[in-house]
């Protein structure tokens, strides 16, 4: 999909790539907005986007054209892209999430990348930050990510997942930090999830 900014060649820059862009956008609500909804900040709805009634966005965010954003949240350098929706209880925070993607009921997703025509199943939760030492705000500890036996740091104290294209979380799916799923990863019904998974792999649990 277009992007107002271009994608860095690793993942973990993405996110700082983003902030730095969304750092400099000027609010600018041309799509619609419901009136009851709560828009702060340098937001920028685009046409043919809809905010709809409760929705909460906090700025610097970026709705692209034809994205709906239902009674949720989202907030903190986020862009939600062209014909993806978030809706009721939801909440996206410091992410990226490109065309045609779902997020509809009682999802987190915390500094995240998502695909394209991703489905994030009811009550799923992408987290991003480590809870096995005692937990401080704001987080002081890099996080890591295992491919193969290689550790590789990400630079950042708070790193969720990269969902690529037309992955298919199902409900009640919990992701710990730091976990890369690739396109095309078939993933079954499972309470846990978190590592690599390549492309087109099949997930039990």
């Amino acid at each position: 999909m277009p992007l107002p900014f271009s994608l860095p060649p690793s993942i973990f820059d993405v996110k700082g790539t983003m902030t730095d862009w969304l750092s400099g956008a000027r609010r600018s609500l041309s799509g619609s907005v419901h009136p009851s909804a709560e828009v702060e900040g340098p937001v920028i709805v685009e046409p043919g986007a809809f905010v709809d009634a409760g929705a909460v966005i906090l700025g610097p965010a970026l709705i692209c054209q034809g994205a709906y954003v239902g009674r949720g949240l989202v907030r903190d350098h986020t862009v939600i892209g062209p014909g993806s929706k978030v809706g009721y209880a939801c909440e996206i925070t410091r992410s990226l999430v490109l065309a045609d993607t779902r997020a509809m009921h009682f999802v987190f997703v915390g500094d995240s990348i998502i695909g394209s025509r991703v489905n994030i199943g009811s009550s799923s939760v992408l987290a991003n930050l480590r809870v096995d030492r005692p937990v401080v705000e704001p987080a002081v500890d890099e996080l890591a990510v295992t491919v193969g036996d290689v550790r590789i740091g990400t630079g950042q104290t708070k790193f969720g997942s990269v969902l690529g294209d037309r992955v298919q979380l199902p409900a009640l799916t919990s992701v710990a930090p730091g976990t890369l799923i690739g396109p095309d990863v078939t993933i079954y019904p499972t309470d846990q999830l978190g590592g690599l998974y390549p492309s087109q792999a099949r997930v039990r649990s």
